[in-house]
């Protein structure tokens, strides 16, 4: 190609991005189809339109791009330089189109799409990770990302976008009127001890043996609090037990490892990841009261746009059903 002739067809690319805004998505089918059937009565047949019609259709794009795209004569039909350098940018028009399209659809019918979800203790959720796995087999198109966000933070970014699923203790504090939440776990609290403690050998274990502990609760990481600390503390108050400190470890697996290792000892719902450690005993508490039981809600902003939220809450309930 001629320096004179690359410009031409640069110039050319350059007038369909500034100038596409006034060309509609038929427009470029029709080009397409002629430019690669290099008949207008064939490209017609295949379009389902007349061919005064397409051939109008060609004649308004060229002029709206002041540039000709087609050579027609006897001999049949031909691109132009112009034409060349269009065809390419107009294929790739119309595949994003049916990509953006395709997208939608899928979004609206909860297959596709992006979903971010508030992650808070896995002390508290230790569901997740089969949950996750459960919704990736059934909608593996979604992008999926857990978020470290404290509860209190999490009304916020669902209102805003940033998360389409959170997670709150049932029984808390009223939601706007735009979120709605759904039950999705309910576990007894109970005391969680290494198998070589003392209280792994208990026939029953209160609140009140726990008092001279060392207590320990997970904090996820620096910036924000502890919601294990923080029941632990209310359950030893609303119980009258006396506890001098209870110690925060930040991290999931320091946390662990403080409870196996026979440094501590804590509160956890039988839900929680720590479960499936055979290094740790879970003994029921004779208490009773109803704060001795975790009940877990999922929240979601209620637009139309939530079918992800939607799916992926009825994948948790159906994982907290069976475990």
């Amino acid at each position: 190609m001629s320096r004179s002739g690359y410009y031409f067809v640069v110039s050319t690319a350059i007038v369909f991005h500034y100038r596409l805004s006034a060309v509609e998505l038929r427009h470029l089918r029709y080009f397409v189809a002629v430019a690669e059937d290099l008949s207008y009565r064939k490209a017609a047949e295949r379009l389902h339109v007349s061919q005064p019609a397409l051939s109008k259709q060609i004649k308004d794009l060229e002029s709206e791009l002041n540039v000709r795209l087609l050579d027609r004569d006897t001999h049949g039909v031909r691109l132009t330089e112009a034409g060349v350098a269009f065809l390419a940018e107009a294929r790739l028009t119309l595949r994003q189109s049916d990509h953006a399209v395709t997208a939608a659809q899928k979004a609206v019918t909860g297959r596709h799409g992006r979903l971010a979800i508030g992650y808070v203790e896995p002390v508290l959720m230790g569901f997740m990770p089969t949950t996750l796995l459960a919704f990736h087999k059934k909608f593996p198109e979604v992008d999926i990302s857990l978020i470290e966000i404290a509860l209190d933070e999490q009304l916020s970014a669902l209102r805003d976008g940033t998360l389409q699923v959170g997670f709150a203790q049932r029984n808390g504090r009223e939601l706007p009127q735009t979120l709605q939440r759904i039950p999705v776990a309910s576990s007894p609290i109970c005391a969680v001890v290494s198998r070589t403690h003392p209280l792994a050998k208990a026939t029953r274990v209160s609140l009140a043996d726990l008092r001279n502990e060392p207590l320990v609760s997970l904090k996820l990481r620096r910036g924000i609090g502890s919601l294990h600390g923080e029941i632990m503390t209310r359950l030893f108050a609303a119980h009258g037990v006396k506890v001098q400190k209870i110690m925060l470890i930040q991290g999931a697996e320091p946390f662990r490892a403080f409870l196996e290792g026979g440094l501590g000892v804590s509160l956890v719902p039988k839900i929680g990841g720590l479960s499936r450690s055979s290094d740790l005993v879970f003994k029921t508490l004779c208490d009773t009261g109803l704060d001795l039981c975790l009940e877990l809600d999922a929240l979601w902003c209620d637009v139309d746009t939530a079918q992800l939220a939607r799916k992926f809450i009825a994948v948790v309930r159906q994982i907290t059903l069976e475990a």
